[in-house]
């Protein structure tokens, strides 16, 4: 028996997601991954036009392909999705009912490609593909229709990509693919300092994400000028507290007791924002922590990369961690962020059989991650397959939570209703949720990953 094996939890609520989806074969994963897309197709069927923004990119592309210059088309998204975006506009033949099945049949052979991505890669590690499977097949189900209609997939794709390079040594590769997803969405920019796994990361990676993100940034300037090379940032920074973000929460529940002292409208930026008493505060309390967190991860990352010796299991939790800080110091919060988490998790459960290190701490810090059973109270010893599998887990349950928001109750947020309560009540225990798990991955980054005490050893 290996030390895994001893380290094994019982069961707890947290398995019961893994416990239920036995694939010992890649015939029961793609058995379940086309029944669980029926049933995402379904819930489509019922929220039709709901979800999704496809009709909104079809016409944005369609002025593009009619005369409209690329300056003033999708300014809110990075110059290259514009590109991306022509693509199924093509195949659709400039119809919208071509554009829109185009755009569905090209995410959905994406979802297909990833699940075979993660079982091959594992079973090229040498590892268990049926966390990854699992995860990839019910984080889908989790997150629900919106997945096949918004661009985020892309990215979460690329990060996960980026982690599996690091495995296999690509490092030029895994810093290019970062590159690309911030020219895509900005926000895997953050992600760059952990694909430096070692010296020769540092370097390669670098010259890898610069190249990639300078090279599409030029393409970009030339095609569009440069304020639409720079729209995105503009477009963010103008923006007030959409209704599903934290700072948001607070007025979200005060409305419920005064509904006539707060607004909730659509803006100009195709977000329903609120706005009342308090947001003043809640706004500046959101400029402070976006910046706090800038300086939380770049801590981290100063105390990872002074470590002589990192992992690529370190670098999948530092990209989630940096994932999740983003999501939490953003005054805008949109259904689809949760999907950027997708990428690493996934990639982090294929690769984590494969690494034996163990992550010792004393006290009960971590006892909601993990409890080996044999060990004493005050021990506690973090598996990286467990610890990656209650990760995933808890992903999934946020992303479950999510769909509850969007689109399933989402009307009864914006207007008041006798099922505001409950919407808004979900939504809060949704975000306090997510600050919570965040909080705890921070701890285990700062106490296991970037300032390890002596207690870590290796097995």
């Amino acid at each position: 028996m290996d030390v895994a094996d001893k380290l094994r939890p019982r069961p707890r609520w947290l398995e019961i997601l893994w416990s239920s989806l036995k694939l010992p074969t890649h015939q029961h994963a793609l058995g379940w991954w086309i029944g669980t897309r029926a049933a995402v197709f379904l819930l489509w069927a019922v929220f039709d036009g709901f979800v999704g923004d496809v009709s909104y990119y079809y016409d944005k592309i369609a002025g593009l392909f009619h005369g409209m210059p690329p300056s003033q088309v999708l300014v809110e998204y990075p110059t290259p999705l514009i590109w991306i975006l022509s693509i199924p506009y093509l195949l659709g033949l400039g119809t919208q009912v071509g554009y829109s099945i185009a755009f569905v049949t090209l995410f959905l052979a994406g979802d297909a490609l990833m699940g075979y991505v993660l079982w091959r890669g594992a079973r090229q590690y040498g590892t268990d593909p049926r966390p990854s499977a699992a995860f990839w097949i019910w984080f889908v189900v989790a997150i629900g229709p919106i997945i096949y209609m918004r661009l985020d997939f892309l990215t979460a794709a690329l990060s996960a990509a980026a982690v599996l390079a690091i495995v296999r040594q690509r490092r030029a590769s895994s810093g290019a693919l970062i590159g690309v997803g911030a020219a895509i969405k900005l926000w895997p920019a953050l992600l760059w300092p952990a694909t430096m796994v070692d010296r020769r990361a540092v370097k390669r990676a670098t010259i890898g994400f610069a190249a990639s993100g300078l090279l599409l940034a030029a393409a970009s300037w030339l095609y569009a000028g440069w304020d639409r090379l720079i729209s995105p940032l503009t477009w963010q920074s103008d923006r007030g507290l959409q209704i599903e973000s934290i700072y948001a929460t607070p007025l979200m529940v005060a409305r419920l007791f005064r509904p006539e002292a707060y607004t909730v409208e659509i803006s100009s930026f195709n977000a329903y924002e609120i706005d009342g008493p308090g947001g003043a505060i809640m706004m500046h309390l959101a400029s402070w922590a976006t910046v706090l967190g800038g300086v939380l991860m770049l801590i981290l990352y100063i105390g990872w990369l002074r470590r002589r010796q990192r992992t690529a299991i370190e670098a999948g939790t530092l990209m989630i961690i940096a994932t999740l800080v983003m999501i939490i110091t953003n005054k805008t919060f949109s259904p689809q962020y949760m999907i950027w988490l997708a990428g690493p998790v996934a990639a982090l459960l294929t690769i984590s059989a494969r690494h034996p290190e163990l992550l010792a701490n004393h006290g009960r810090m971590f006892s909601w991650l993990t409890r080996p059973n044999h060990l004493r109270q005050d021990e506690h010893l973090v598996v990286p397959l467990t610890l990656a599998r209650h990760i995933a887990t808890w992903t999934i349950v946020l992303m479950a939570l999510t769909q509850l928001v969007f689109p399933l109750l989402y009307a009864y947020l914006v207007a008041m209703s006798w099922a505001t309560p409950l919407a808004t009540i979900i939504l809060t225990l949704r975000n306090v949720t997510l600050i919570y798990f965040t909080v705890r991955l921070i701890a285990l980054a700062c106490r296991s990953i970037a300032f390890p005490r002596p207690e870590v050893v290796t097995a």
